[in-house]
């Protein structure tokens, strides 16, 4: 049987020559062995269009990935084209100027006439001024690049590990970031209190200023807790609802403090401050003498969700890259209103200290009482109905 490469030709050719030859011991074994070849190239073909296809989605998948890191580098990070531009040009004309001025005014020297040597000095020292700067810029760019590297696309990095992959200190890679972030070259990022990290996405910023909150609301809480103690063991214990009622209270002020750190300008900042110091004020008292819960209603119900609503509104507005006028109007509409709410907490605190007043006047009266009828002072009756007494005339 004539070789061939097509298995229906095969099966063709072994049929036809077992019908000739009226032997058909080896058809089977023919048929079988072709359709085995034929199933085995199939396999092959297969197992190789499997790899193919696997090999074209990993690099379709490292392309996509390679895509979304460009992408993802791009909202992070600014192009560095244009200040490098701006170095290179400031460093050839500094040098340019600087050099033929400093050879001219040498040159003048010799003259002798210190009018003459004056004006190139002058060019010389600002063609200085120029170089420097254009340097400096050349090295912050690299710099910056080098930080970059370092960082690729993840939401944070210690300034410690930019210092051990650049060999640099700490301290410089610190004072190099802080001039990027001035000059926008990390787009989204931002230091963290203990300027020790630099956080680069606004969501991960604010999953770090909610973490920082919810410590400090967790510091506060346990600092309350110590401060009540000595009440809730000799006086009466906090009920679970006014336990409640203190978290919320606190949780607002983790609120009014989150926003006044964000929003700039020192007036706001100081009406914010006020606002912060007379809430605190009163839960401080509330945890003193739970019996002052009980006139919170219009504080926990309004005024603070209020307050809170009104930071946040400002916040946003502030944030705004353009301060239109209705921005600005705005924002003054706000700021007045925080005025009006400081005076309405204060009122409250200074009601929740008047009955404070009213106990304390009352026990002082007590007291004076008792001391006139242990004959230890004059009695306060007795002091108020006698009045200046006229000496009697002698008898005659």
């Amino acid at each position: 049987m004539a070789a061939s490469n097509n298995i229906g030709d095969q099966i063709r050719d072994a049929v036809q020559q077992a019908v000739s030859s009226q032997d058909y011991r080896e058809l089977q074994a023919t048929v079988e062995r072709s359709i085995g070849a034929a199933a085995e190239n199939i396999g092959k073909g297969l197992a190789q269009a499997s790899n193919g296809i696997r090999r074209a989605q990993e690099e379709y998948a490292k392309e996509v990935q390679r895509r979304q890191q460009q992408a993802t580098m791009q909202t992070l990070y600014a192009k560095t084209g244009g200040s490098r531009a701006a170095g290179i040009a400031m460093t050839g004309w500094g040098a340019a100027v600087l050099v033929p001025c400093l050879l001219g005014a040498g040159i003048l020297s010799t003259i002798g006439n210190a009018l003459l040597v004056a004006p190139p000095l002058l060019l010389a020292a600002g063609g200085a001024m120029l170089l420097y700067t254009g340097i400096k810029k050349l090295e912050l760019v690299r710099n910056f690049e080098n930080y970059r590297d370092t960082i690729g696309v993840r939401e944070h990095c210690t300034i410690d590990e930019l210092a051990a992959g650049t060999a640099s200190s700490p301290k410089s890679v610190l004072r190099n970031v802080k001039k990027m972030l001035g000059k926008g070259m990390f787009k989204q990022a931002a230091l963290d209190d203990s300027e020790t990290m630099i956080i680069m996405t606004r969501e991960a910023y604010r999953q770090y200023r909610e973490a920082q909150m919810e410590a400090q609301h967790r510091r506060h809480q346990q600092d309350l807790a110590q401060s009540v103690a000595p009440a809730i063991a000799e006086k009466q214990p906090l009920t679970p609802e006014a336990q409640a009622l203190l978290a919320r209270g606190e949780a607002y002020i983790a609120r009014i403090r989150a926003n006044n750190d964000a929003i700039e300008g020192e007036e706001i900042s100081k009406k914010i401050d006020q606002i912060e110091h007379v809430v605190r004020t009163i839960f401080d008292r509330a945890a003193e003498q739970p019996q002052v819960i009980d006139d919170l209603g219009k504080l926990m119900d309004y005024y603070l969700p209020t307050t809170v609503k009104l930071l946040d509104a400002y916040r946003d507005l502030d944030s705004q890259p353009v301060q239109g006028p209705n921005i600005a109007a705005s924002k003054h509409e706000i700021e007045a209103t925080l005025d009006t709410l400081s005076v309405a907490f204060e009122k409250l605190l200074d009601s929740i200290f008047r009955d404070m007043a009213w106990d304390v006047s009352s026990d002082i009266s007590v007291l004076r009482t008792v001391l006139a009828q242990e004959g230890l002072v004059d009695s306060p009756l007795k002091s108020q109905t006698s009045g200046p007494q006229t000496p009697q005339q002698p008898l005659s």
